[in-house]
């Protein structure tokens, strides 16, 4: 069973109330068997389903099992008392989509006879709100925190947060660990030092004897990032490959091999620098002197492509934090299990809220108070999110896992 306690349940009301024609955010249905409190940030609590006495005693007792604290920046401070507008859904719709998604997770769980109390609390994207709710009751009597999702949110909130021995969970910013120094922190979303060493390895192991490494090193911020320590990385896995930096073309052009295949790496997500890349590409190409493979930044799987036409040719290749395969049966079975409960089809951050709420929650039942120790042990394949955790007693636990999309059919695809 699981029980919530929870102020935003009353905004979900709200919302579908004001929107019945489009049919979105709807609350979780009390007839389903979830019950507790609506908690309005520090005003006095009030039952808004119907509760047993004996579930009003536990309430009050706080001695719920399995406590999960999920602090969303909802921002209900801003929305109007006498109406709503689309602004105000639009504020909440990434805490909504997320806490959606972790409630359905949890509900499967429950099913299996888990029982779970989830807190859902407001962390308003406010500095003074986060310092309050890091040192409040139901933080503190908490298995586990979810959130808060902003990085300057999980920072004043871990920095406050009294019992360090209590797991905070960084569900969403796909920030650097390091920039939180908070050993008790879990990033679920790879930083891009991840991603880096991901493609190191994919370079590694497609690198033979007479090819060549080139890492084409633009200016722009993102390639920056995801180069910085691809050579050492790449060098780590194969002592032996040849591996050159260039930062113009022309220098690019100059490096190229014959007999072996050119291997471009490039981090840029400047689209003049891509299309300046990919048409010497094709210039070289069509030559039919080059060989080329292409490693490319995550974010290219946003950009559209379909104007270069030999794209594909050069089978490139990035690397992703989502797993997600909209075609299979899992998916299939949530997408319309979610479309029936909320009247809305799941966003990633639902994807991402539901595979949450499965790992913790089946981490939690596995090990009870002792569920910290093996997050690093335990690996997770979910819906859309893979975990796999490595330590740092520093910063806390970084996500590892990520998957690899090659560019086929006009889009980037699973390997």
């Amino acid at each position: 069973m699981v029980k919530f306690s929870f102020f935003a349940f009353i905004f979900l009301f709200v919302i579908a109330s004001c929107a019945p024609k489009k049919g979105v955010l709807r609350s979780p249905d009390p007839r389903a068997g979830t019950a507790g409190q609506v908690k309005d940030g520090d005003s006095p609590s009030k039952t808004v389903t119907e509760v047993t006495p004996e579930e009003v005693k536990v309430v009050g007792k706080k001695n719920y099992e399995n406590q999960i604290a999920l602090v969303l920046p909802f921002q209900l401070d801003k929305v109007g008392t006498d109406s709503l507008g689309a602004d105000d859904i639009k504020r909440s719709s990434l805490a909504l989509d997320f806490y959606q998604g972790f409630q359905l997770g949890l509900d499967e769980l429950a099913k299996s006879g888990t029982n779970f109390t989830l807190n859902i609390l407001d962390s308003r994207d406010n500095v003074s709100q986060n310092q309050t709710l890091a040192r409040s009751e139901d933080v503190q009597n908490a298995s586990i925190i979810i959130g808060p999702v902003y990085p300057t949110e999980i920072k004043t909130f871990g920095s406050n947060l009294t019992d360090k021995n209590i797991l905070q969970v960084n569900p969403l910013a796909a920030s650097m660990p390091s920039e939180f120094n908070l050993p008790n922190l879990v990033s679920l979303t790879p930083s891009i030092r991840s991603h880096t060493r991901a493609i190191a390895g994919q370079v590694a192991k497609a690198y033979e004897p007479g090819d060549v490494v080139i890492i084409y090193n633009t200016s722009d911020a993102d390639n920056r990032q995801f180069i910085n320590g691809m050579q050492s990385e790449i060098k780590r896995l194969d002592v032996n490959a040849n591996i050159i930096t260039v930062s113009t073309i022309e220098q690019l052009n100059e490096k190229l091999v014959i007999a072996g295949t050119n291997i471009i790496v490039t981090g840029t997500t400047n689209k003049f620098q891509i299309n300046a890349l990919l048409n010497n590409l094709d210039s070289k190409s069509s030559e039919g002197l080059n060989t080329f493979k292409l490693f490319g930044h995550p974010l290219w799987s946003k950009f559209d492509f379909s104007a270069n036409q030999n794209f594909a040719n050069y089978s490139p290749v990035i690397s992703s934090e989502s797993i997600l395969k909209k075609s299979s049966s899992p998916v299939r079975a949530l997408d319309e299990l979610y479309r029936s409960t909320y009247g809305v089809s799941p966003s990633d951050h639902s994807y991402k809220g539901y595979d949450a709420a499965r790992y913790f929650g089946k981490l939690i039942a596995k090990y009870g108070d002792d569920y910290a120790a093996h997050v690093v042990d335990e690996n997770y394949s979910g819906i859309f999110s893979s975990y796999k955790f490595s330590k740092n007693n520093v910063y806390g636990y970084v996500n590892e896992s990520v998957s690899f999309l090659q560019f086929r059919n006009g889009s980037f695809q699973l390997r």
